[in-house]
């Protein structure tokens, strides 16, 4: 996909699929979650253990055409913008060359003991405009 520099692959499993055989709704949740932990992890290097504290706040989904059973897919990740405490990802989940969901996801980082916002660790913002360019 232009424009993106990491993809995590996957493929969908049976447990996945609904009875018309095509991937639950929810389960794109869990998709873009596993993408995120290892965009940070292989495409950014930032220890996954560190994102702990980081909470959803927001997350559109924009279908396009369903995913099946057995297919392999790649969920295209990248960093749209950067706050002080939050960072908005991007996502987009194809088969092959065919768009299947375009996704944004909000993370705000959050202070363990407050559960307050807290700013975004000096390193993932050092790692995120390296490898995005923001």
């Amino acid at each position: 996909m232009d424009g993106f520099r990491f993809a995590y692959p996957l493929r969908v499993r049976w447990a996945e699929v609904d009875a018309q055989g095509i991937v639950f709704n929810a389960n794109y949740l869990t998709y873009l979650d596993c993408a995120f932990f290892e965009y940070l992890r292989s495409g950014l290097g930032v220890d996954p253990g560190s994102i702990l504290h980081t909470v959803i706040v927001k997350t559109t989904l924009e279908f396009h055409r369903p995913a099946r059973f057995d297919d392999a897919l790649n969920v295209w990740v990248r960093t749209k913008a950067l706050g002080r405490t939050s960072l908005t990802l991007q996502f987009v989940i194809s088969r092959e060359d065919e768009r299947l969901l375009d996704a944004e996801t909000v993370y705000v980082n959050v202070d363990p003991a407050s559960g307050r916002p807290a700013p975004v660790p000096d390193e993932w913002r050092e790692r995120i405009c390296a490898v995005e360019g923001i």
